[in-house]
């Protein structure tokens, strides 16, 4: 069930709507998959005794009034009444609980794999600090709950230890008050019986109907998912359709299953139109997509329509170009043609198979390669083909494995540009009939927007239906048919010509810059490259050798857990005292019980010497007045009572010292975990998918709140019994002790056995859930992508093997453990056998007390059930503290410099300048990479404005996860917002304006310009009409300074690389960037011009 459950959770994130994505956060899909779905494991394992206890009990109760009549009655249901009671209020508080930490881990979760994406923002600001409180404060309310999680749990647990010795006591005055003697063969098969009803009524029972609880509200959660609306023209295909072959790692396959998704239109729709993709057919229409009077809302309530009226269609084989400003619609509209945005009303006619290239770059973990081909066969040719006039052929030729390579969890460890060229590549080796280009030339610099818009969408595309978002409005005069879009309208539509002419929106958006012929490619061009950051160990000497480089496996310790993993988790409770007294409250309870069975024991043999020595024909006086030794019957009875008193209200402290030592050593280990996760260098992240991390977090975390505190009292009270048992059989008959001793080693050899493949198997399983967790993400970032490329086939292969592997590991631990209780099962029967043979074909005599025969054999008894026990919860134990130390793992992960400036504090005033100065600046994103900025020596003066080559309705709108419910434009806006606001004295802008409009564009840099104008900015920018009026322009190139100096002073030698890169922008706007950076000059230097 809980293999099938994540199969199901994954494949409903296949078909969810992107509405019902936006309701869900990954960190919630994690927490289920790590959480919820486990509740499975202890569920099903305590499942059968539902029906298995009352038929046990059954013949127990029966054995019971054999042995001693209705007396054991009065007191077991004595014990019944207040305890079920209390049992059913606690089941029920469980459940209440058990929502609430559910709903409080899910948000902590969220918070995390938000932090983990923004990490480099955060460290950027210095805002470790923040988000560390942040943290601190959701941690604060998901312990709270946890905490009351873990005493209900602890209560059940602590009803082990009285229940049965409350219902003796109750069983032994029934006894006394009837007029019957304390005999030790009455009481000791009642003490026997009432063993086993105490185990099932006190632990399993219990535990069954908490586990069952726990996985009903668990399933509850589960169901909210598996109902949330689905994209309407997605469904399941039946068994008896045929399964489409796909290729898996380069090798074809098909996918044994029955509930692949493919695409099903609904017959109640307005929409007539073929499938969204599949083998490209002939289009004979001579409009491939039609728009009328569509309306479409990303809100369920259709308050606040996205797009309004939409009429458009777009000719067969012609390129169509839709601009606007941010925010004005234009991806949402390409979300309407792959039906990921539903329409509110109107109509929709798709007639081909689409290919889509989205606005922000989607990579996944895996080869550049892979990423391209993306589940389709590798056609050597044509591959090349596309990446070459996708301009990749010349980074292949740097990275370390070529198009091998592997690229990092959301492409870390490659430049935008790269990232958005693959993006493309991938969308145009994938044939169709209608290529949708979400803004793809926003990330490259002029040269290469150029040509790949020359060689890619003009030429190499030419002939296929072409829609193109682009802010790049100098190549709108090549567009067959242009769409302008404003406030999710169409303001304007037609032909270049007939747009320039109508002098409206359109007129504004190309105001700025305009377009010319271009010059034909020249040989002789300088070439730009980038540096790309390498993950693997090996440099690249025959770049021609096919071979794959490996992704880096994740650590896992090997051996035996090491005691200073059990000696770290107790010293971040960071107090010895409550450890100590949590241990003490243990050994003081347990104490309490090993007196009160011993006291029986005594009281009994008192009894049995008693009757003795009474004559033949004299009746024993049965009164609780009556002298048995050194003491009355009254007097032994109020003893055993205050014993199991006592019992009683030490299991309770004990419970509260638990709690609190328990959870104050989750807080602390959670905390010193995240502030060395959010100290690492980013060279952590870079190699570290956020499955992996938030791993940690989820699993190991949920493991080390809620199962180890259980675990380890556990193992406590069942090596204490163990400890008992001995003292007892060495008080009562020492000669057990030989026996007892031979199964004790032979139990520590199988245990010791068993404990050694059982931890290294628990390591395995949780790193192997890495990669589970990193399919979720990755699949919610790139889910358009993914059904528009029809390759949910590939990706539910993928997360199945994943998956397959994780369950693997999780089944050999069970297996192991079944074996290892059947060997024990055995080996509890023989001894068990010996001590009662023992006793049944040797005649003793007088010199065994018959009391001290009757504690012996019931502890021998019990003996057998508690080994079983203490197996399995040591397992249990050693199993959830390779959590701790995988927790501890990440207390030592190498952390950044100078994380704190010590006790001195610059002025408020500082700095009082912004200059910026490198020297001999070389930089490697590890030790084994190749750098990627070789030597830099430049100095930025204070106040300069230097240039590197390489719209929100309200202040209180929400902004969901990652930012989803705004456009990129509008994300961009709203992070330069926010580093405008800190007024720092030099401001970093890594093309901070790619996904906006000219327009918009035109008006930012204004606006820096004059609110900073006595600070240094340095921009990263690839539009040379925003950066043209800048003090210098620093140009790189593999790395290295290739050119430094005053836009003027570049511009004015035409072998430089600006003068290059600016010719190659067209004649008409060339001249005005030539124009603009001469007046920017003259003006600067009119005083020195003069004076010349």
């Amino acid at each position: 069930m809980k293999i099938a459950c994540s199969s199901l959770i994954y494949r409903k994130v296949l078909r969810m709507s992107q509405l019902s994505i936006g309701e869900v956060a990954a960190g919630k899909l994690v927490n289920l998959l790590s959480n919820d779905v486990a509740r499975f494991d202890m569920a099903f394992m305590f499942l059968h005794y539902l029906w298995l206890v009352p038929l046990q009990l059954t013949f127990v109760l029966y054995f019971l009034y054999d042995a001693a009549g209705y007396a054991p009655f009065v007191g077991l249901f004595s014990v019944i009444i207040l305890v079920l009671p209390i049992q059913a209020a606690l089941t029920k508080l469980t459940a209440v609980i058990r929502r609430v930490v559910a709903q409080r881990t899910d948000k902590r979760i969220k918070l995390m794999g938000e932090i983990i994406n923004g990490i480099q923002v955060i460290k950027m600001y210095a805002w470790e600090k923040s988000f560390e409180k942040v943290v601190k404060i959701v941690r604060a309310f998901e312990l709270a709950a946890l905490r009351k999680s873990i005493f209900v749990r602890s209560v059940f647990l602590g009803f082990m230890m009285y229940a049965e010795r409350s219902t003796l006591f109750i069983t032994s005055l029934t006894i006394i008050l009837s007029g019957t003697l304390l005999r030790a063969d009455l009481i000791y098969p009642v003490k026997v019986f009432l063993g086993i009803v105490q185990i099932n009524l006190t632990f399993i029972l219990p535990l069954a109907i908490a586990s069952l609880s726990e996985l009903n509200v668990s399933l509850g959660r589960i169901q909210k998912v598996l109902v949330m609306d689905e994209r309407e023209d997605l469904s399941l295909i039946s068994a008896n359709e045929p399964l489409i072959p796909v290729t898996f790692n380069g090798k074809p396959s098909t996918l044994a299953t029955n509930s692949i998704v493919v695409r099903k239109y609904s017959t109640t729709e307005k929409l007539s139109r073929s499938s969204i993709v599949g083998p490209r057919s002939p289009v004979l229409s001579e409009y491939v997509v039609e728009l009328s009077g569509a309306c479409a809302s990303w809100t369920k309530s259709n308050e606040e329509m996205t797009l309004k009226d939409i009429t458009m269609n777009i000719r067969n084989g012609k390129l169509c170009a839709i601009v606007g400003s941010v925010g004005s619609g234009k991806s949402s509209l390409l979300q309407v043609l792959l039906r990921e945005l539903p329409l509110s009303s109107g109509n929709l006619n798709v007639k081909g198979s689409l290919s889509y290239a989205c606005q922000e770059s989607w990579l996944f973990p895996s080869t550049v390669r892979d990423n391209i081909l993306f589940g389709l066969p590798y056609e050597v040719e044509r591959y090349k083909e596309v990446c070459r006039v996708c301009c990749l052929t010349p980074d292949f030729k740097q990275f370390p494995y070529g198009d091998l390579s592997l690229v990092g969890e959301r492409g870390v460890s490659l430049s935008g540009g790269q990232k958005a060229r693959i993006n493309l590549a991938r969308a145009v080796y994938r044939e169709a009939d209608i290529y949708l280009l979400d803004d793809p030339l926003s990330a490259v610099d002029a040269n290469v927007g150029r040509l790949l818009f020359e060689r890619c969408i003009q030429e190499y595309l030419s002939g296929r239906t072409r829609v193109l978002v682009t802010h790049q409005v100098h190549f709108l005069k090549s567009a067959d048919f242009i769409v302008v879009l404003k406030e999710g309208s169409i303001k304007n539509m037609g032909s270049y010509d007939d747009l320039v002419k109508s002098e409206v929106e359109f007129s504004s958006l190309v105001s700025d810059e305009s377009h010319e012929d271009r010059k034909t490619e020249k040989d002789n061009k300088p070439i730009l490259q980038h540096a790309v950051s390498k993950v693997s160990v090996r440099s690249t000497e025959n770049p021609a050798e096919e071979k794959a480089q490996v992704q880096a496996a994740e650590e896992r310790a090997k051996g035996n857990l090491e005691w200073g993993v059990i000696k770290r988790y107790l010293e971040s409770v960071n107090s010895w005292l409550i450890v100590f007294l949590a241990i003490f409250a243990v050994l003081v309870t347990q104490f309490g019980a090993t007196f009160s069975d011993y006291w029986l024991s005594y009281w009994t043999n008192e009894v049995d010497k008693y009757e003795q020595s009474l004559p033949p024909d004299v009746y024993p006086d049965t009164s609780l007045g009556t002298k048995m030794g050194h003491l009355t019957t009254g007097q032994y009875l109020w003893i055993f009572g205050g014993a199991v008193l006592f019992i009683i209200i030490m299991t309770h402290v004990r419970i509260a010292g638990f709690v609190m030592m328990t959870m104050r050593a989750s807080q602390n280990l959670h905390d010193v975990m995240f502030t060395n996760l959010i100290a690492a260098v980013m060279r952590f992240f870079n190699t570290n998918p956020s499955g992996r991390v938030l791993n940690r977090f989820s699993k190991d975390m949920g493991a080390m709140d809620e199962i180890l505190p259980r675990s380890i009292l556990e193992s406590l009270q069942m090596y204490l019994f163990v400890a008992s048992v001995l003292v007892l059989n060495a008080l009562a008959l020492p000669w057990t002790l030989i026996p007892t001793a031979i199964l004790l080693v032979i139990f520590v050899f199988l245990l010791k056995w068993f404990l050694n493949a059982a931890q290294a198997v628990k390591r395995l399983e949780s790193t192997t859930k890495s990669p589970v967790f990193g399919m979720i993400n990755s699949t919610i970032a790139g889910l358009s992508t993914v059904r528009s490329s029809n390759s949910q086939y590939r990706l539910l292969r993928m997360f199945d093997d994943a998956q397959d592997i994780n369950t693997s590991a999780f089944y050999t631990f069970l297996g192991g453990s079944s074996c290892f209780g059947l060997y024990l099962d055995v080996l509890c029967l023989i001894y068990l056998g010996i001590i009662l043979a023992v006793f049944i074909f040797i005649d003793f005599g007088g010199l065994v007390e018959v009391g001290s025969v009757g504690l012996a054999v019931s502890q021998s008894l019990a003996l057998t059930m508690i080994l079983q026990m203490a197996a399995r919860v040591t397992a249990e134990l050693l199993a959830q503290m390779t959590s701790v130390e995988r927790v501890l793992e990440y207390s030592r992960l190498p952390a950044e410099e100078n994380m704190e400036t010590g006790d001195t504090r610059p002025p408020q005033s500082w700095p009082s300048d912004g200059q910026v100065q490198f020297e001999n600046v070389s930089l490697k994103y590890g030790a084994e990479d190749p750098p990627v900025l070789k030597n830099l020596n430049f100095t930025i003066q204070s106040g300069w404005k230097v240039e590197l080559k390489d719209a929100v309705t309200s202040l209180d709108y929400n902004v969901s996860e990652g930012g989803a419910n705004f456009s990129a434009g509008q994300r961009q806006l709203v992070c330069l917002a926010r580093a405008v606001l800190r007024s720092n004295k030099i401001l970093v802008m890594d093309e901070a304006t790619a996904n906006v409009d000219p327009q918009t564009d035109s008006l930012i840099q204004t606006t820096i310009r004059r609110q900073f104008a006595s600070c240094t900015v340095l921009t990263i920018a690839h539009r040379l009409n925003t950066i043209m009026d800048s003090d210098r322009i620093l140009v790189m190139n593999r790395g290295e300074v290739a050119e430094f100096d005053h836009p003027h002073v570049l511009l004015s030698d035409p072998n430089s690389l600006l003068s290059f890169m600016v010719r190659e922008t067209g004649t008409s706007l060339s001249g005005a960037l030539f124009k603009t950076a001469k007046d920017k000059y003259f003006s600067e230097n009119e005083e020195i011009l003069k004076d010349k």
